[in-house]
């Protein structure tokens, strides 16, 4: 290493590097793929109940969703409030699409150590989600959402059925409206 630095130094002193712009090929566009993340794009209020077990009682919850386009706009980040039961939890969501299997992918992150992964397809008005969630302690649970938006997508409803050793249970029902404003 100690021989490289003075090569380098030197070729750097002379003008001998290869220009930056030359060696770069021109980054990808996002765009080509298609585009239902852009669903989630803006300020989402969804109410509804939950039930975090098949034998716990069901509660009320009240959801914020804020959801952004970052690196390029190849995905979207959703920001999460969710107060239901217990203390308020904030969640980090990432979606992404996988053009060669033609689906939707995301992960999630909470703040009590919840994580959860997901697949989805979409029809522009259906997204339907099948996912594992696993909490903090290690047990985890399979679900599959579905969420209906309307023709405006200014408005939403999900149901999500659960299931955790052998027993399915309905786990959320909500429905919600996006803040007028930034869409897509």
């Amino acid at each position: 290493m100690r021989k490289l630095v003075p090569v380098l130094a030197v070729a750097l002193a002379f003008g001998l590097a290869i220009p930056a712009s030359s060696s770069q090929a021109q980054a990808p566009k996002a765009g080509a793929e298609p585009d239902d993340r852009g669903l989630w794009v803006g300020d989402w209020t969804l109410a509804g109940t939950a039930k975090d077990t098949p034998t716990e009682p069901e509660y009320g919850l009240v959801w914020h969703l804020h959801g952004s386009r970052i690196l390029g706009g190849f995905f979207v980040q959703i920001d999460q409030v969710w107060k239901g039961k217990g203390p308020e939890q904030h969640a980090l969501e990432i979606l992404s699409y996988d053009p060669i299997n033609k689906i939707y992918n995301s992960s999630g992150f909470q703040s009590d150590g919840t994580a959860w992964v997901a697949t989805a397809t979409s029809d522009g008005r259906t997204y339907l989600e099948n996912g594992t969630t696993r909490t903090a302690d290690g047990s985890a649970a399979k679900w599959r959402c579905t969420w209906t938006f309307s023709a405006d997508k200014m408005t939403v409803s999900a149901t999500q059925e659960s299931e955790q050793h052998g027993a399915r249970w309905t786990s959320l029902a909500v429905k919600g409206t996006k803040s007028p404003g930034k869409t897509q």
